[in-house]
């Protein structure tokens, strides 16, 4: 098999897999609408908290990405236990 025959092989397995995960890989939005709304409800409730814990885990990380410690040396991120 050539180098062209090649390049375009690959071309096209990686467009077919790129379409088929934006046509079958459904977005947060669509997810949220199919949730019943026992569970929509809560997902609601909880977003806020979400995005706090994700906020803060963020500071972190780049809290340590700007020290000179090493990744071993520096504290694990604080974890409430509940979910």
């Amino acid at each position: 098999m050539s180098f062209r025959k090649g390049v375009i092989s690959f071309v096209g397995i990686m467009g077919v897999a790129v379409l088929l995960r934006y046509t079958i890989v459904p977005d947060e939005d669509q997810m949220i609408r199919k949730m019943s709304p026992e569970l929509r409800a809560d997902y609601e409730r909880n977003k806020e908290k979400r995005r706090e814990q994700h906020d803060a885990i963020m500071k972190q990380i780049l809290d340590n990405a700007k020290s000179d410690k090493p990744i071993w040396d520096v504290a694990p991120p604080k974890h409430d236990g509940s979910k």
